[in-house]
């Protein structure tokens, strides 16, 4: 079995973006060695059973909580990394991850693994269509910057907040178009009021795990869109630790494709 790789990193910068996204720069001499990652990788931060970020690598004994997160910028040469983390809260009980985000000085250390690649839009296409909430905005802002100038169709982003807008880099032919979160089936519902272009659309979507199952109904039951043309997937679910979800994902799935 493949060791897996850890990485240490120091905090270097902290800045809260807007009222539910906060951005750390991570830096350390182990991001020169971090291997390239395109739009939409992702990144493991490590904690302890008590919610303590990982200061040192962990041994086999440890008891090692997992908490993912889109790299939504990487300097290889500058030795940095850019995560930006959604806030789910106030205090320990907002999750181990987003209470280490707010509180984190310059200087504060933590260890991560990866970097790991998730799907990205499917390659074959007329034009585009991503979707998600606040988890995913990391991963669609990449997603959109990494986009062929000429690239056509929508971004539709479920924030919490008016002020969670941001400034995002994309093809002139996309058309952003933020909403503010009403419930599971706010962006689902949305799919039936873009005027669907010509052509074949590749569809990336990510969300809260119910959210993610809306869409994907939506989609089957009212859209002839191949499934190859399509990924959705879910990054959270209410309610539910990360590890708790994963194991909820894979029941899910297997339902699904069965």
């Amino acid at each position: 079995m493949k060791k897996r790789q850890y990485y240490q990193v120091q905090v270097q910068s902290s800045q809260r973006l807007t009222p539910t996204m906060q951005r750390l720069i991570l830096a350390g001499e182990d991001l020169h060695k971090f291997p390239d990652t395109p739009a939409g990788s992702y990144i493991k931060l490590l904690f302890n059973q008590y919610g303590e970020p990982f200061t040192q690598s962990p041994t086999p004994e440890d008891t090692v909580l997992m908490r993912t997160y889109t790299v939504r910028d990487a300097d290889a040469n500058a030795g940095t990394l850019t995560v930006d983390f959604m806030l789910h809260g106030e205090g320990v009980e907002s999750g181990p991850a987003s209470h280490w985000a707010v509180t984190a000085q310059p200087g504060d250390t933590i260890y991560f693994g990866g970097p790991g690649s998730s799907k990205g839009l499917a390659e074959e296409r007329d034009w585009v269509l991503l979707m998600g909430d606040m988890t995913a905005l990391p991963a669609i802002s990449a997603q959109l910057a990494a986009l062929p100038a000429d690239t056509k169709g929508y971004a539709v982003i479920s924030i919490e907040h008016q002020d969670d807008k941001q400034v995002l880099t994309h093809p002139e032919g996309i058309d952003i178009i933020w909403v503010e979160n009403t419930g599971t089936d706010t962006l689902a519902g949305y799919l039936n009021k873009l005027e669907w272009l010509a052509g074949t659309p590749a569809i990336w979507a990510a969300c809260e795990f119910s959210s993610m199952r809306a869409i994907r109904s939506t989609l089957d039951e009212q859209f002839d869109v191949p499934r190859s043309q399509v990924y959705v997937t879910s990054y959270w679910r209410k309610g539910r630790s990360e590890d708790q979800h994963k194991i909820d994902k894979r029941e899910d799935l297997a339902k699904y494709n069965g």
